[in-house]
């Protein structure tokens, strides 16, 4: 029964080779997607903003209905509903928008965005939210395209840092 043990003991290594190349390969795949995070969060914060401007000019223009019940009633998701709720609790005074995936410039801009919700007669906001619309959008995009570009290549780079690892393991 010499040969039975020897080829059960190699089926015991092949296997347990076999799962270390899954979880190191695993393992890759999860810190690129995780690098991502970043970029995904940035084009999440962009997406709602860009969806509140629209939202509070069609308002704004139309409906008139005042602005805290207006927040609670809109879908706003993320850091950016955090940030939106604190505002409004304070009176969208000026105050740090401690994000800590926005850039210095961006984090001006948001603070100048919000701090002029809600500061004036109906007809200046619908004029101010205008006039940013443009901006907030190629803000958006240009979030967009930064996310699609560095989560091709962190996955490309996860997926081929999983294949060496394979490699030197087998």
């Amino acid at each position: 029964d010499l040969w039975g043990g020897s080829f059960a003991r190699s089926d015991e290594a092949a296997m347990l080779k076999l799962l270390l190349c899954v979880g190191a390969f695993s393992l890759c795949l999860l810190l690129a997607w995780l690098l991502t995070r970043k970029y995904r969060l940035r084009k999440d914060f962009y997406y709602n903003l860009s969806l509140f401007n629209e939202r509070l000019y069609n308002e704004v223009s139309y409906t008139r209905e005042p602005l805290p019940s207006f927040i609670e009633k809109q879908p706003f998701g993320g850091d950016f509903k955090k940030i939106l709720t604190e505002r409004s609790a304070n009176g969208f005074r000026p105050g740090d928008c401690a994000i800590p995936y926005l850039k210095e410039d961006e984090r001006k801009f948001l603070d100048d965005y919000l701090s002029m919700i809600g500061k004036s007669d109906a007809a200046s906001q619908k004029n101010y939210l205008a006039s940013r619309r443009a901006e907030v959008e190629a803000r958006r995009q240009a979030s967009e395209e930064a996310y699609k570009k560095h989560f091709s290549l962190y996955i490309k780079l996860g997926v081929l840092a999983g294949l060496v690892l394979v490699i030197l393991i087998v």
